[in-house]
């Protein structure tokens, strides 16, 4: 066992050493939220056999005769894999912590297991007879796999890599087995898996998980597979998550500096890496690759500063260890400017004027760093300001990423020496004109986090140090648009313009309240639930949307609470409006001109729009079913046909109206007359920003993430429309509802009404209609799917706009 711990000798058995800090990660949250999720679908069906079931179970019966004998051989190892994990832990000196750990999961599964078996209608003797059982009866949830899963989730940051692999492995062998064996269905399985990572979180919560992080004789090990032997290594604190930093001294006496990215981290794992890009690593959602790619771009980007005449760390070595841990080793720093700050007097003026001419060579190298902060700007051995840590950095970078490297380190030399220092060293290297290129960047939203949370403690705030910039630079400060504010008298002129929206439809709609009313109550409102549950989807596919339209750097997790606070925004501004207005704010905080906000705006607004006409046109010349084929028919067929009628001639005499009173009306007319001239001199002024914008057309992935985010929130809300449909007792084909959601949200976000209210609703009644649903679960279905789709969003989207507004992010 010593060789196995040992620092790469053997096998590596354990991921940290046997007393490395415990920590609550958010990952767990998103793994119990995710089980969570999972266990409420499954609920709906459970306990089965739904007809994924009995596919399943035909497909394990049909390949018992070649791989029967493997169904029980799986499930025993399940089991023996969970006894091993549990040896493991006591007969290894300083791990019987992890025995408690294993125990808490386990009872957590049982009870997981148990509980939800009983709302499914399995009584509490059978899924206790589970426990020990392997073979029939059937029992949703299956304990054993529950219990054992959670075990073996437990253990899984404290284990190497490969042996977390094996044990997922194991796991849903032994998952298939207990299927094959007729212990459980699909769903019984999933369900236990589900109950068993769900119990496996909660423990990490409560007892908190290791990072898996390299001990320092495994460093030193790797450092000499690297041929870089030491004299001595310590640990440092980590500036970010999945690496680890160590200070080492060579043979020769030289002090390094060693980026550790190890195999086993728990942060460099799936869903940690998820969680790190989405929210913590850089400033957009982006994966690295692998380790080895990681360092070696680290690598390679140094090099290249270097030889552009930009002082950096000079790299020593770089690789993979036997073990699989990736090395970044260079000249260790004398001291940061974070460390510097102490004493002001140390910055002196030469100083900041070397900071400046390395970034400023640095940008007209093509090169954005991309994360510089007070612990990123550093002075060698030899007295020279330099720049560290490549890891975020780009070649041939966007002229707006290298502007926002000298936004961020204007802030971050003000933190330092004060507004009037920097801003003057900023001039001295920039020159007036130049600092006015950086102005934009000058927001809260353009800045690393740790400058961000470095700002909340200064005499001076961001807005002083914009303002001393602007007199400096002889220019006016940019403006940044302007939001309408949703007020109590707007959400109460909603309301009573919804209510009367309602009245108008259902009359028109040939349905009486009384009829709606009956359909609402005959609601399955578990489908409805389910309805509310998957609406927050169509944001997450949005926020992929404006990802793709911009070339800026943004994280997902800011986007996607951008989504959420469009909803709330949505009750006083038009849909189309309402989501243009709110980006180009967001886009602007992270220091886009107006000119070029407006256009990724715009992209993203046309991207959907060019998608809609695609769903539309596809479907029409597929031959798929469309609006002319009818699922039903009935008592209800004539008077739905003379309804329809009647909302189609509303529509249009609507739009007419809007038109006619538009032309006539001299007010309304001379501004629409006085709006064209100042319109088209805005475009040409600010033509060139926005061309510029338009690059993002050209590369392949953000067009992709456009198109493909667009079509995904199309295809979801017709999900959500289906599902309340179905809730109702009516149906669709899907090409049909795709069809209805499509063009309704087409012709809703044209008009000039806050959320499209009243045409929207009318439309899918009109729409359902169409494709021969009653008129009053017709109604009824828009009512439920403008409910969980409009009506309730802007609840959990006024919280997304505080927190918008809490982060400077609007």
């Amino acid at each position: 066992m010593a060789n196995a711990l040992g620092a790469g000798r053997l096998v590596r058995v354990w991921s940290s050493a046997p007393d490395a800090p415990r920590s609550r990660r958010p990952t767990d949250v998103l793994l119990l939220a995710a089980s969570l999720i999972v266990l409420a679908v499954l609920g709906l069906a459970a306990p089965g056999p739904t007809g994924v079931d009995t596919a399943v179970a035909t497909l394990l019966a049909w390949l018992e005769p070649v791989f029967g004998w493997l169904w029980n051989a799986a499930y025993a190892l399940l089991a023996v894999c969970a006894v091993v994990v549990v040896l493991l832990a006591a007969l290894s000196r300083g791990r019987r912590r992890l025995l408690v750990d294993q125990a808490v999961a386990a009872v957590l599964a049982f009870a997981g297991a148990t509980g939800a078996g009983a709302l499914a209608g399995t009584d509490a003797a059978s899924s206790v007879a589970a426990l020990v059982s392997s073979g029939p009866p059937v029992v949703y949830v299956a304990t054993r796999v529950a219990v054992l899963t959670a075990m073996l989730v437990t253990v899984s940051p404290h284990l190497a890599r490969p042996w977390r692999y094996a044990g997922r492995f194991v796991v849903g062998l032994g998952a298939v087995a207990a299927i094959g064996l007729g212990a459980t269905n699909f769903l019984g399985a999933l369900g236990a898996i589900a109950t068993g990572i769900a119990a496996a979180a909660v423990t990490h919560l409560v007892l908190g998980s290791p990072a898996g992080r390299l001990t320092v004789a495994q460093v030193e090990q790797a450092l000499r597979e690297l041929g870089v032997p030491t004299l001595e290594v310590r640990a440092l604190p980590a500036r970010e998550a999945g690496e680890t930093l160590f200070a080492a001294r060579a043979v020769d006496g030289t002090d390094l500096l060693v980026k550790v990215y190890g195999r086993d981290a728990w942060d460099s794992q799936v869903v940690g890496s998820l969680w790190a890009a989405l929210t913590v690593r850089g400033e957009r959602a982006r994966f690295r690759g692998s380790r080895r790619s990681r360092v070696e771009h680290e690598a390679a980007l140094t090099l290249l500063a270097a030889h552009a005449g930009v002082p950096t760390l000079d790299v020593v070595a770089v690789g993979v260890a036997e073990q699989g841990d990736a090395l970044l080793v260079t000249h260790a720093p004398a001291a940061s400017l974070d460390e510097l700050r102490a004493s002001p007097q140390a910055v002196d003026d030469g100083m900041l004027a070397a900071l400046w001419r390395a970034v400023v060579a640095l940008g007209d190298a093509g090169i954005a760093h991309g994360a510089i902060d007070d612990d990123l700007l550093v002075l060698r051995t030899d007295g020279v300001a330099a720049l560290m840590d490549f890891d975020a950095a780009e070649s041939a970078a966007s002229l707006g990423d290298r502007s926002m490297d000298r936004g961020r380190l204007l802030v971050t030399t003000a933190l330092a020496v004060g507004p009037e220092r920097s801003v003057r060293a900023a001039v001295a290297a920039l020159g007036p004109d130049g600092l006015a290129e950086v102005l934009p960047y000058l927001q809260p939203a353009a800045l690393g986090r740790r400058t961000r949370a470095d700002l909340r403690g200064q005499s001076w705030s961001l807005d002083e140090l914009r303002q001393t910039a602007v007199a400096a630079a002889g220019v006016e400060a940019p403006e940044l648009e302007r939001l309408r504010r949703v007020t109590p008298r707007s959400i109460g002129v909603l309301a009573v313009g919804a209510l009367i929206a309602y009245v108008v439809v259902t009359t028109l709609a040939g349905a009486d309240l009384a009829s709606v009313a009956d359909a609402l109550r005959a609601a399955q409102w578990q489908w409805l639930l389910v309805a509310l549950l998957l609406s927050p989807v169509i944001q997450a596919f949005s926020a992929a949307s404006t990802l793709g339209s911009t070339t800026a750097r943004l994280r997902y997790v800011p986007v996607l609470v951008l989504q959420f606070a469009i909803q709330f925004i949505a009750l006083v501004i038009p849909a189309s409006a309402a989501r243009l207005a709110l980006e180009v704010r967001f886009f602007q905080k992270f220091g886009i001109p107006a000119a070029t906000a407006i256009t990724f705006g715009v992209i993203d607004s046309v991207s959907g729009f060019v998608v809609q006409v695609s769903l539309i046109l596809v479907i029409a010349l597929s031959g798929l079913p469309g609006f002319t084929s009818r699922l039903t028919g009935g008592s209800e067929e004539t008077s739905s046909g003379d309804s329809s009628t009647s909302l189609l001639l509303v529509l249009v005499v609507v739009l007419v109206a809007t038109l006619v009173v538009c032309l006539l009306v001299p007010r309304i007319r001379r501004r629409l007359t006085r709006r064209i001239p100042e319109l088209r001199a805005a475009v040409v002024a600010q033509g060139r920003d926005a061309r510029s914008a338009l690059a993002v057309l050209r590369r392949p992935a953000k067009l992709g993430a456009m198109l493909g985010g667009n079509l995904g929130a199309q295809l979801v809300q017709a999900g959500v429309l289906g599902i309340c449909l179905n809730a109702l007792g009516g149906e669709a084909h899907f090409s049909q509802l795709v069809l209805i959601n499509t063009a309704v949200s087409l012709f809703s976000g044209l008009m000039p009404v806050p959320g499209g209210m009243g045409v929207a609703e009318a439309g899918f009644t009109l729409g359902l209609q169409a494709v021969g649903v009653p008129s009053a679960i017709a109604v009824s279905t828009a009512i439920v799917y403008r409910l969980v789709t409009f009506y309730l969003p802007p609840i959990w989207g006024a919280v997304a706009m505080r927190w918008l507004r809490r982060h400077d992010y609007v």
